[in-house]
């Protein structure tokens, strides 16, 4: 059986389901359509934090299952800090995935993190959530989302999802 601490993210690594072959077909696919123009490049804000602010963001897809599909909620445009460090990390980072989650959902963005009371505070947050607790995170913004359908919701969060082919958003 897998455990988290032998299970190490790196490139041309399984995702829902999906091989790394599959998700190379799609990545040169969408490289390919952006080149012709059909497809245009990553833009903000990001599907995950919603920083509308010129923040560098980078696509993330779902779903590499054929025929391909272009649109949210399989491809989404995420800034680098919530795609690299927080959403392909909540396999083995469970509390902190869901402190992060609590602050987006407290009107935050990733960029907030930057600021050292704001982390202190989604750190002490994290902590809580290990011991079982739970604290309040004071609001930043209005979250103009419904809590519990935004697409990042349920997603799963065990390592074993990474290779599984039921976790594949289509059949």
């Amino acid at each position: 059986m897998r455990t988290e601490k032998n299970i190490e993210p790196r490139r041309g690594s399984w995702y829902n389901g999906y091989s790394p072959a599959e998700r190379d077909k799609k990545s040169r696919e969408l490289k390919r359509l952006i080149a012709k123009g059909v497809l245009l490049p990553a833009s903000g804000p990001c599907a995950l934090c919603g920083d509308p602010d010129n923040v560098p963001v980078e696509y993330h897809d779902e779903d590499y299952g054929e025929p391909f599909s272009w649109e949210a909620p399989v491809l989404l445009c995420l800034c680098r800090n919530c795609h690299r460090d927080k959403l392909h990390k909540r396999f083995w980072r469970h509390s902190a995935w869901f402190a992060f989650i609590a602050h987006i959902r407290r009107g935050g963005y990733a960029r907030d993190l930057k600021n050292r009371s704001i982390k202190n505070e989604v750190k002490a947050y994290q902590v809580a959530l290990e011991r079982g607790e739970l604290i309040t995170l004071k609001k930043l913004r209005p979250y103009k989302r419904k809590i519990g359908e935004e697409w990042f919701a349920n997603l799963r969060m065990d390592a074993e999802s990474l290779c599984d082919p039921s976790a594949r958003p289509r059949p």
